[in-house]
């Protein structure tokens, strides 16, 4: 296989690993928007870490946290996470939509806070899942590499700019689009030796790379699923069985979009 025109790369789950960020970030969420309950301890951290992958957008992992505080069964979560986000939202004041709206204020001024009083602790709350030298190189192989994530942008160039990372571009969740539109500006914008470029993807949500699988226009994409980030053994499974969808161990992933499968 050749290299890519463009490489697009979500960002957490595939290129970093913030659950120590997501956690205190939440925590500190958890405390202003339910003041009156206990402070979530730091014995709650494993199994945030191991429930991550219900997540789809950030405005969930107070509630997440909430739920594991709450006592309800990890089994539960895993397999009902949409009934168990439904069943929070609508506990107590403010609930419903409000209380979206408030998570998702929160959670930025939260992170906003953090960097102003701290930059450096907060950055240290983040890792890159390869060396800085491996995803150097990897940025740089093909014509161009994109950010394509649902993270405030802002926070994503902080993180990069410490790596010393520079990437084309980072479509953040500032962007308001659902990914398989952030792809078809990408493929649009770029060219390739046929005229339209050729364009790969790596995310770690399954369900985002299928969603993708649907649309005729995006058919050409590489799809490919971060088999390190935040998804668990039965969806990695789901994916080496599935055509389209690649699972892309980390392995693969360090040595460069020529490696992979």
């Amino acid at each position: 296989m050749t290299v890519p025109d463009i490489l697009a790369l979500d960002f957490d789950g595939v290129l970093c690993e913030g659950s120590r960020e997501y956690f205190e970030t939440s925590r500190r969420t958890y405390g202003r928007l339910w003041p009156d309950a206990p402070r979530p301890r730091d014995e709650c951290l494993p199994a945030f870490r191991t429930l991550r992958p219900v997540i789809e957008t950030g405005w969930e992992m107070p509630l997440l946290l909430r739920a594991i505080v709450q006592g309800e069964p990890e089994r539960r979560i895993q397999e009902d996470w949409t009934g168990v986000r439904a069943q929070l939202l609508e506990e107590g004041r403010p609930s419903g939509e409000p209380l979206v709206a408030a998570l998702r204020e929160t959670l930025d001024d939260v992170r906003r806070q953090w960097i102003a009083a701290d930059a450096g602790d907060w950055l240290r709350h983040h890792a890159p899942y390869a060396s800085l030298d491996e995803l150097h190189r990897l940025v740089a192989e093909p014509a161009a590499t994109v950010i394509v994530t649902t993270k405030e942008g802002e926070f994503c160039r902080r993180i990069l700019d410490a790596w010393d990372l520079h990437p084309a571009g980072i479509e953040g969740k500032e962007s308001g689009s659902h990914k398989c539109d952030n792809l078809r500006r990408l493929l649009a914008a770029g060219t390739g030796r046929g005229g339209r470029p050729r364009l790969w993807f790596v995310e770690d949500r399954l369900e985002t790379l299928e969603h993708v699988t649907t649309h005729d226009d995006l058919a050409d994409v590489g799809l490919f699923l971060a088999a390190w980030g935040y998804n668990t053994p039965a969806t990695r499974s789901r994916a080496a069985r599935a055509g389209r969808v690649r699972l892309l161990p980390l392995e693969a992933f360090r040595r460069g979009p020529q490696a992979w499968p």
